[in-house]
């Protein structure tokens, strides 16, 4: 039998070619070994497995508060039948009062005040003290027997002066003053003379119907026409 035996120059250029071919298969597994991936083994049945997990119950741990207890009964003393008890029973007044110790009970309330010498106030009285004619008549009076004081005519001096004085319980007229500044020049003096002269001729005051002494305070005006 004959070997046959290839040409060299055919053997060098088929190397090349086993190079190449062998060089893209290791590339080929080198490939496939990276992207080989392996999975888990995953049972058909998990879906259906059920945790079970001993669920612990805590307890209530706040204490009850407990009602205090009951107050003791009170002692009940037993009393023999054959001892008597003793009570103490109000005594009755006898109130009655007839008619006629009533009215005189009455009579000795409504007893008149002792008169005395204070003075009140206008509003402090049940009628005041009046002057005939009334308010008017009283300014009338001053208008007519005042007289504008001289000095005070040489000074141009005019104004508003108020008097303040007492009608007694007779209708006589004391304790006259100034109140306020005064503007000198004799006005003040012309007001308390002119006040004097309506002494005697008040109708006083009165306090549960009896005559009281009363204070009064009245201006009288100086003006230059």
């Amino acid at each position: 039998m004959e070997i046959k035996k290839y040409p060299k120059p055919e053997v060098k250029n088929k190397r090349i070619d086993f190079f190449l071919t062998g060089l893209a298969f290791s590339l080929l597994v080198v490939f496939g070994a990276f992207s080989y991936t392996i999975y888990d083994d995953r049972p058909d049945q998990l879906e259906n497995i059920i945790i079970e997990e001993d669920l612990v119950v805590m307890e209530n741990t706040v204490q009850e508060k407990k009602p205090p207890p009951p107050p003791p009964p009170p002692e009940i003393e037993v009393v023999e039948d054959d001892e008597e008890i003793e009570e103490d029973q109000p005594e009755i007044e006898d109130n009655e009062i007839d008619q006629d110790t009533e009215m005189d009970l009455y009579e000795q309330e409504e007893e008149e005040p002792e008169e005395t010498n204070e003075v009140f106030e206008i509003f402090d009285v049940s009628e005041k003290a009046s002057f005939p004619g009334g308010d008017a008549g009283l300014q009338r009076f001053i208008a007519e027997n005042i007289t504008f004081p001289p000095m005070a005519l040489e000074n141009d001096m005019q104004g508003t002066v108020n008097v303040m004085f007492v009608v007694d319980k007779s209708g006589r007229v004391r304790d006259v003053t100034i109140l306020g500044r005064k503007k000198g020049f004799g006005l003040e003096d012309e007001a308390m003379r002119v006040i004097k002269l309506t002494s005697g001729r008040w109708r006083p005051a009165k306090q549960r119907d009896k005559s009281v002494n009363m204070r009064f305070r009245i201006p009288v005006k100086f003006q230059i026409f």
